[in-house]
């Protein structure tokens, strides 16, 4: 009985994943390209999906929101939530490393020639942007909210091609979101008719788990897949191909 235990070790290629006949139940709450109800479930959860796949488990997404999600964590009726964005680790609820960076980004038509230095450059020009923004980035953007030409929209899906048609004269929004919509039904679509100018810092989005064990084990294996082809095929799937650093 030894010799076929010891055979069977033998004959199992090393990288082998023992399943864990677990599945763990993930919070989210939907927002494309990031997070999408579908077989494919967008940057952040394919990303996650795939990493804890690698530790052994199956994964299950629901969308209650992210509002919520914290607290149902802590509770431990979900085993994690994702995206949040880095805080102190409590009882009950530990952040991972980052598993993508949000890319706040200023756009403008390459042919206008615009070359804002600042936010502060951006000052009398017109700016369409997502319901909410100032409150996302920062103080100075929120003296450019308060001028007239100056517009939300509710429907992020729209602002590529307001741009395209030159009714605004910027844009601002999340990089692979603007993509995204602006490549959702062609990803040949020529991304080169526009300017990005890095005016906003990025910012880390990570998962929050209720077990430690678990978000130390996440880290390790994120350390690795961080950098691998497998990382920026899952970004290429949403957006399409060119447009990674």
């Amino acid at each position: 009985m030894h010799y076929l235990v010891i055979l069977f070790l033998l004959i199992i290629p090393a990288n082998t994943c023992f399943a864990k006949n677990e599945t763990l139940v993930i919070a989210s709450s939907e927002g494309p390209p990031h997070m999408v109800r579908g077989s494919f479930h967008g940057i952040d959860l394919d990303i996650i999906q795939a990493i804890l796949f690698k530790l052994g488990y199956s994964v299950k997404f629901e969308f209650p929101g992210l509002a919520r999600g914290k607290h149902l964590v802590i509770s431990h009726k979900y085993d994690a939530i994702a995206p949040i964005f880095w805080q102190q680790d409590e009882k009950g609820f530990y952040t991972s490393d980052p598993i993508v960076q949000y890319k706040p980004m200023v756009f403008s038509l390459k042919r206008n020639k615009l070359n804002p230095t600042s936010l502060r450059d951006l000052k009398g020009a017109s700016i369409a942007t997502f319901q909410g923004a100032p409150g996302y980035f920062g103080p100075e953007f929120t003296l450019l909210a308060n001028t007239p030409k100056y517009q939300e929209m509710v429907d992020m899906s729209v602002l590529s091609d307001l741009l395209v048609k030159d009714r605004f004269d910027y844009v601002v929004l999340d990089k692979y979101i603007f993509y995204y919509y602006f490549r959702l039904k062609n990803h040949n679509r020529d991304t080169s008719i526009f300017t990005e100018h890095n005016l906003i810092p990025q910012v880390p989005a990570s998962i929050g788990f209720h077990d430690k064990n678990l978000r130390e084990n996440f880290n390790k294996e994120l350390s690795f897949f961080y950098h691998s082809k497998a990382y920026f095929k899952i970004i290429e799937r949403y957006i399409g191909m060119g447009l990674i650093e």
